[in-house]
């Protein structure tokens, strides 16, 4: 558990937090690039980070992210005409462009020189992976952007996908950093189980306590989970963790493959950005989306399955079909965590033998924050390390085979022996719809 002032500096990012001193820190996603589709066209409202940002995509193309008010009287600019060149604030019709330089002032006397010295706080962009990605910490900290390797994929083999998560964005990941969830939540239900009954005291706790390892890494931590498979193997799961929000999940090569970002909105709630792809083939984009709730959203990204209707919960379908009664994995998922409430108090928790990769997650982003509080560098920015090799992956080996050898740091793939195809893996379950 976590003292009541841990847990406030784990869960608090706004400006002027420690937490969210080191999130701005690093290249965050902020917005789809679907949200700004073409030149002129509406800006759209940026929350990130407990922060109200404007985006927009200039005549040029080019995308600009600036603080959301004019300087001139703030009037917010999200209501800005766009139009040649930059965004026109419609109260007095002061312009500025993406550098955020303001470049008219039509109320002005024509002798006047304000405008040279007004500009609006913008901030650095990339535009990859379908993401318009964005560093809001100190112009004289910017590390090098992040080239994931899914982010080079051509648009068959990869998607971008975005979901409001209505809780604090630490539950989120401490539910993908928790093995021992995907079992109990995300059963579906067998014919034997209908007509018995379902009962979890009956599960097979090889399937239900995997061990859970944590390996720690330049960029933060790997985490296997681990069960037996027979006498002589074991199926590992391994998760790899990028600070301060990035999970990559197995499995990793020749397959559908799953990354995903949590960034904070406000201290309530935060945007889940997913990565669904594969590095050899087009990726299942149009069934992924559609088996996981991702096509059931409202305008703004908030599920049509929410709080406010208990996630669309079937009774009759807890009998059924599933474990929880609700439809689509990552919709489950999200009820997960938004089921504790906007912000847990994690003073009151008990955390068990499957929480390893959560307790590494805490220890990870506390160390962080209070390293920036302290004027130190946080881990993860070395332009050393080689994110486009960092993976996840789903294998069996060998019962006394160290799992680290069969994924080594470098180069970044699978080693050290063959793993067994996924197909011949049985643990009693039907693992299909038990990932993200």
């Amino acid at each position: 558990m976590l003292t009541a002032e841990e847990n406030e500096l784990l869960t608090r990012t706004g400006p002027g937090t420690p937490m969210g001193a080191l999130f701005r820190r690093y290249w965050l996603p902020v917005l789809l690039s679907e949200e700004i589709p073409q030149p002129d066209g509406a800006p759209v409202a940026v929350d990130v980070l407990g922060e109200r940002l404007v985006a927009f995509r200039d005549t040029a193309g080019t995308v600009g992210l600036l603080e959301e008010r004019c300087a001139h009287r703030s009037a917010s600019l999200v209501y800005a005409r766009n139009e040649e060149g930059g965004l026109r604030c419609i109260f007095h019709g002061w312009k500025y462009d993406a550098s955020g330089q303001c470049v008219d002032t039509p109320t002005e006397p024509p002798e006047s020189n304000i405008q040279e010295s007004v500009r609006l706080r913008a901030h650095p962009v990339r535009e990859v992976g379908g993401v318009v990605w964005a560093y809001l910490g100190p112009p004289a900290k910017q590390p090098v952007f992040p080239e994931f390797s899914w982010l080079k994929l051509p648009p068959a083999q990869r998607q971008a996908y975005k979901v409001l998560q209505e809780c604090n964005y630490a539950q989120s990941l401490e539910r993908d950093l928790d093995p021992a969830h995907i079992p109990i939540a995300h059963r579906r239900l067998t014919d034997e189980q209908v007509r018995s009954g379902v009962r979890v005291a009956d599960l097979d706790r090889r399937e239900t306590v995997p061990r859970v390892e944590v390996q720690e890494t330049t960029y933060g931590f790997r985490y296997a989970a681990i069960r037996p498979r027979d006498d002589s193997f074991e199926h590992v799961r391994m998760t790899s963790y990028v600070m301060p929000c990035c999970l990559i999940l197995g499995p990793a090569v020749g397959t559908n493959t799953v990354a995903q970002l949590v960034v904070p909105k406000d201290d309530v709630s935060n945007w889940q950005f997913l990565f669904r792809f594969n590095h050899e083939e087009p990726a299942d984009i149009a069934e992924y989306g559609a088996s996981r709730g991702l096509n059931r959203l409202e305008p703004g990204y908030r599920k049509l399955q929410n709080p406010a209707n208990k996630h669309g919960q079937d009774r009759e379908a807890m009998k059924t079909r599933s474990f929880t009664g609700i439809e689509g994995v990552i919709i489950e998922d999200h009820a997960l965590a938004e089921i504790q409430g906007p912000v847990v108090d994690r003073t009151r928790e008990r955390l068990g033998a499957t929480d390893a990769a959560v307790v590494a997650l805490r220890r990870h982003l506390l160390a962080g924050a209070r390293t920036v509080m302290s004027g130190g560098d946080p881990p993860g920015l070395d332009a050393s390390i080689p994110f486009g090799r960092i993976i996840g992956a789903d294998f069996v080996k060998p019962l006394r085979a160290p799992w680290e050898e069969a994924v080594p740091l470098e180069p970044g793939f699978l080693g050290g022996w063959d793993p067994l195809p996924r197909k011949q893996l049985s643990l009693g379950t039907d693992r299909r719809n038990m990932s993200c």
